[in-house]
């Protein structure tokens, strides 16, 4: 057996241990778990039987060993863990860092799972119900169809034209005369028709006849003229319709007993009804007729009648002159009658007004010469 060689300690965790060079022969062969190999356990059986000293030396060095190492492996375990724990904390610190950083206030998951649902129903509380829909719907359409179909009977009904007043009339009809030449109106373009009113006083055979009678009218100092030859009338007012005569009439009726109230109408396709001059008298009469008998029932006359009157002697003056001897007859009675008015405004004297419907009496009977009666 081989001399044992002096022992060797070494310091393992402050504590002195044998220390024993193995031999190659036993490195060869594999280490049995300590657990299974009874020469591994200190005992004083060993020591009695002989066994050395050194090899329960070595065999104590390498479990201190192993156990050395197992702590060593856990303490690096454990610093690994820390270090993650560490960059774990830091992570979290930086991330709570950041939603400080951030304009909203930080909340839980639940919490905005239960605001999120809260805001759903506010939502849904305003919107509107199906049916009220519809009905918004419903009245949509309806507007809009009605507006097609009033727009298309808008199209497909004709216009109906404006009835022209009297004023447009009649200014009309000074254009139309204005643009005639020769002093007759352009060929085609008929006048309007012309109407008077008058108050008859009696038919007779003949004008020998009406001018015996026409001797008693003028003694009770009523106006009166013939028109016609067989049959000839009695005329002793005239007016411009009417109704405008029937007061004159009440007053006339003392003087003479039989009277009564007519219209006379005149035919409009005439040549002497296109001259431009017959035309501004006959407006001129009508303005004259209406004041005049107005006037003998003892109603008063407005500044625009008045004026009217002016407006319409005016046109009449600025006419055409024609050789038509018969015509210019008439326009002369017209003016003549139109200068006892203007008199009378200035006067007020009732003979003036006789005098006014003397002259449109005469200027009467002188147009129905010119223009014969309507049949």
């Amino acid at each position: 057996m081989d001399k044992q060689r002096p022992g060797i300690t070494v310091n393992i965790n402050g504590h002195p241990r044998p220390f024993t060079i193995r031999r190659p022969s036993e490195g060869n062969q594999p280490d049995e778990p300590s657990g299974h190999r009874p020469e591994d356990r200190p005992s004083a059986d060993s020591a009695n039987d002989g066994q050395p000293v050194g090899h329960y030396q070595v065999r104590s060095f390498q479990v201190s060993s192993r156990q050395t190492d197992e702590n060593q492996r856990t303490g690096r375990q454990i610093g690994e863990q820390k270090m993650e724990k560490q960059a774990f904390d830091t992570a979290k610190e930086e991330e709570a860092a950041a939603l400080e950083e951030a304009d909203g206030p930080i909340i839980s998951i639940s919490e905005a799972v239960q605001k999120k649902k809260k805001t759903g129903q506010i939502r849904r509380s305003w919107r509107l119900p199906p049916h009220v829909k519809s009905l918004f719907l419903a009245a949509a359409i309806a507007a809009v169809v009605g507006m097609a179909f009033g727009m298309t009977m808008l199209r497909l009904i004709p216009k109906e034209k404006a009835e022209p007043s009297p004023a447009a009339e009649a200014m009309t009809e000074l254009t139309e005369a204005g643009t005639a030449t020769g002093g007759e109106r352009a060929e085609g373009v008929m006048p309007r028709p012309f109407s008077i009113a008058v108050i008859q006083a009696g038919v007779y055979s003949d004008t020998k006849a009406a001018a015996r009678a026409a001797e008693s009218i003028e003694a009770a100092g009523v106006p009166v003229v013939i028109a016609g030859q067989k049959p000839a009338a009695l005329y002793i007012a005239v007016g411009a319709d009417k109704e405008g005569l029937r007061a004159v009439n009440d007053k006339y009726r003392k003087a003479v007993s039989s009277t009564y109230v007519k219209e006379l109408s005149f035919a409009d396709e005439t040549k002497e009804r296109q001259l431009d001059i017959v035309q501004k008298g006959e407006a001129l009469y009508e303005t004259m007729a209406a004041l005049s008998a107005a006037l003998l029932a003892g109603k008063g006359a407005s500044e625009e009648e008045w004026q009217a009157l002016s407006k319409a002697y005016g046109s009449l003056e600025k006419s055409e002159a024609t050789n038509n001897k018969t015509v210019q007859k008439y326009a002369e009675a017209l003016k003549q009658a139109y200068l006892a008015l203007a008199a009378y405004k200035e006067n007020e004297e009732e003979a003036l007004l006789g005098k006014a419907q003397q002259l449109l009496l005469e200027a009467l009977s002188v147009y129905m010469e010119l223009v014969p009666l309507r049949s």
